[in-house]
């Protein structure tokens, strides 16, 4: 039973740094990926984003790991929900919302966006939403809650306690343990080797001892 066990205990510890190692594969990948192409990160053809506000509620929500893929900014019709830079507060970030309208006036294509949530977003966004500045379409993947996840892995405190720290004491486990096995098996080999000298002497002893009874039995008969 204790063996049972200890094999689903070391099971599940294997999936664990699995899914740790995967996540920070997913982490540097879009972190590379991401400084070189303008702030988009590219996760096998798809570029991952957190969502960080609930203006898209109940399509999406705050915590949420979307994946983006990328269209024709030229093509994109009332309905799409897409991702794209804007400006906030005077900062440039990447937003989330759905299209409510094109405008099309022969000259400039323009695209007027809205979030979901009608109790944050009563009205349109201000800003139309230029071709350019569209990252992609949402391809309808989400992931609840692993958009935080990896934000707060993508810190370096959150990166050193969640990922690098408990690889590095599995790491550690398993080179005690690996000290241990050869320790053991140099225990072995050397009650082997003692166990092969002592045979030997206790053979010698025994071949001794008969032979003393042999030379002893012929003196006697010598002696009648």
């Amino acid at each position: 039973m204790n063996k049972v066990i200890k094999k689903i205990g070391g099971a599940i510890v294997d999936l664990i740094i699995v899914a740790l190692v995967l996540l920070s594969i997913i982490i540097s990948i879009s972190s590379i990926t991401a400084k070189a192409n303008n702030g988009v990160p590219d996760l096998f053809g798809y570029s991952p984003f957190s969502v960080q506000t609930n203006s898209m509620k109940p399509t999406l929500l705050e915590g949420d790991y979307i994946l983006v893929e990328k269209c024709d900014a030229e093509a994109l019709k009332v309905g799409d929900v897409v991702t794209y830079f804007t400006i906030i507060n005077g900062n440039r970030v990447v937003n989330t919302h759905r299209i409510v309208d094109v405008i099309n006036d022969g000259n400039m294509l323009q695209y007027q966006t809205q979030g979901d949530n009608k109790e944050t977003n009563p009205e349109p966004d201000e800003a139309l939403l230029a071709p350019g500045d569209v990252i992609g379409l949402y391809s309808g993947t989400k992931i609840p809650k692993m958009g935080a996840v990896i934000d707060y892995l993508s810190t370096q405190m959150g990166f050193f306690l969640v990922i690098l720290l408990p690889v590095l004491l599995f790491t550690l486990y398993q080179i005690f343990n690996l000290i241990k096995v050869i320790m053991y098996n140099h225990k072995v080999d050397m009650i082997n080797a003692a166990n092969e000298a002592t045979s030997d002497e206790v053979k010698e002893a025994i071949i001794k001892e008969y032979l003393a009874k042999q030379k002893l039995e012929e003196a006697e008969d010598k002696n009648e």
